[in-house]
């Protein structure tokens, strides 16, 4: 079921967005070589706990932590632990947050200290979500965001993961539509104002091979660098409105 958002349930879907930003701003600076990824879990959950909010993560299909941290050859789904942080780690922080009932849902990657192939994948990734966000508009088709983003990829001789996708979001954490990270033009569910997208590109090096361990981590299987990165988008009456930047 596809959900077209009252213009009140986006002004609470952009409340649980906000709390998001914040997160997002505690964890760009806190972060940093030697620190274990539990400690990164316990300071996102306290940023959202103390907005008032709470982890849509935890307990979701089993889920065991309040946000997906995910390194290098890990794509998604990554579960924070005592591992620790090493110079030049790419590391994706998937992160969930619920207000309101309202659900916000975003990724974003940093890299500490100097990994050049690391920055590339990511500069990569992150091109494919910017470029294929200015395919939203009425009247275009989810096709056209996927097709961008598989283009460019190939363009930077990356592969897109095939079994996982981008959503509709908001509401409940995945909805319709399914947006792939590869597709024809003019193919898809047509886009309408009000609708909440999950833009996510998932870049992975040289193959689009993965296995996926018993914790449900996402892997790249020949252990090459991969990438993750999640805008949610609002769109709008003449275009879109980025909820998460």
């Amino acid at each position: 079921m596809i959900y077209i958002k009252s213009s009140r349930e986006i002004e609470g879907i952009k409340k649980a967005c906000a709390i998001w930003k914040k997160v997002k701003e505690v964890i760009t600076k806190k972060v940093h070589i030697g620190m274990t990824t539990n400690e990164l879990d316990k300071i996102a959950l306290d940023v959202i706990t103390q907005n008032n909010a709470t982890p849509t993560f935890l307990n979701y299909g089993g889920f065991p932590k309040n946000i997906c941290i995910s390194i290098n050859e890990e794509l998604i789904h990554g579960i924070p632990s005592s591992r620790k942080i090493k110079n030049g780690d790419m590391i994706t922080f998937d992160v969930g947050v619920t207000y309101m009932k309202y659900i916000c849902d975003s990724a974003f990657t940093v890299i500490l200290g100097i990994n050049k192939e690391a920055q590339k994948i990511n500069d990569a990734t992150y091109e494919c979500l910017i470029e294929s966000i200015k395919e939203i508009k009425p009247d275009n088709v989810t096709g056209d965001i996927s097709n961008k983003i598989e283009n460019i990829a190939k363009t930077n001789h990356y592969e897109v993961i095939k079994d996982y996708s981008g959503h509709g979001c908001g509401i409940k954490l995945h909805e319709d539509p399914q947006i792939s990270c590869f597709g024809d033009k003019h193919s898809g569910t047509k886009l309408k104002p009000g609708m909440i997208l999950c833009i996510e590109p998932m870049l992975m090096t040289d193959s689009d091979e993965y296995y996926t361990e018993s914790n449900n981590t996402v892997v790249a299987r020949n252990h090459k660098l991969t990438c993750h990165w999640e805008h949610m988008v609002l769109v709008t009456e003449t275009g879109y409105e980025i909820l998460t930047q």
